[in-house]
């Protein structure tokens, strides 16, 4: 059975395309897992994240995808957008709010 992304974003990488994807959460272990896949240029990156519900899970899944894309820019000089804009529209962790200095979720 092939899975179906839950929720997909496309943001803006370096004038390509890039699709982040979020597939439902699932239990796992006592809590739920929230696995994700960005569509990088180069090749598509596989995550999870845990959470001790799914909607915990989901969220730091997002997190992470934010901080990876956010990562790119601050890091290897990558152009990152989403709509035009600087903000990415995803949360982010407080530690490293300030790589986001725009971001308005």
């Amino acid at each position: 059975m092939i899975e179906v992304p839950f929720v997909r974003r496309q943001f803006e990488v370096d004038g390509e395309m890039v699709e982040a994807r979020f597939y439902r959460p699932v239990a796992d272990r006592g809590d739920y897992r929230c696995d994700l896949e960005i569509d990088w240029p180069e090749k598509t990156r596989s995550k999870h994240a845990f959470g001790v519900d799914e909607v915990q899970a989901l969220l730091l899944a997002m997190q992470l995808a934010h901080a990876d894309l956010l990562a790119a820019r601050e890091m290897d000089g990558r152009q990152v957008s989403y709509l035009n804009d600087r903000s990415l529209g995803l949360p982010l962790a407080k530690s490293i709010a300030d790589w986001d200095s725009e971001n308005r979720l």
